[in-house]
């Protein structure tokens, strides 16, 4: 079962059209982490370089993560859902995730 904390980062990469997938870490007890299908990015063209800015993707989402539930005062999952809809944070990442993406062919997708 995944942690509050998981969840909402999830729910925000989601959001900001980062798809990612659980996975547990090794020796913890409970699932904790996330990854990331870097063979699907590299297909599409990505270097080194790229992974970087993937990666201050992926801290941005965390920092959102962060903020709502600090800021907001969330107690549930439902409020901090509530609370990601109208987040203008979200909206901001999500335009940064569609331009950088845009950059890479989708392999299989002619346009």
């Amino acid at each position: 079962m995944l942690s509050n904390a998981d969840r909402n980062y999830e729910k925000v990469c989601e959001a900001c059209h980062i798809t990612l997938n659980k996975c547990p870490i090794y020796g913890s007890t409970s699932p904790g982490g996330v990854r990331i299908g870097t063979p699907a990015m590299t297909t599409r063209g990505c270097l080194e370089e790229d992974f970087e800015t993937i990666a201050d993707f992926l801290l941005r989402a965390a920092q959102i993560t962060s903020s709502i539930v600090q800021k907001e005062h969330v107690k549930t999952f439902k409020d901090f859902m509530k609370n990601l809809q109208v987040n203008k944070d979200i909206a901001d990442l999500r335009n940064q995730v569609e331009a950088f993406s845009s950059r890479f062919a989708m392999p299989g997708f002619d346009f």
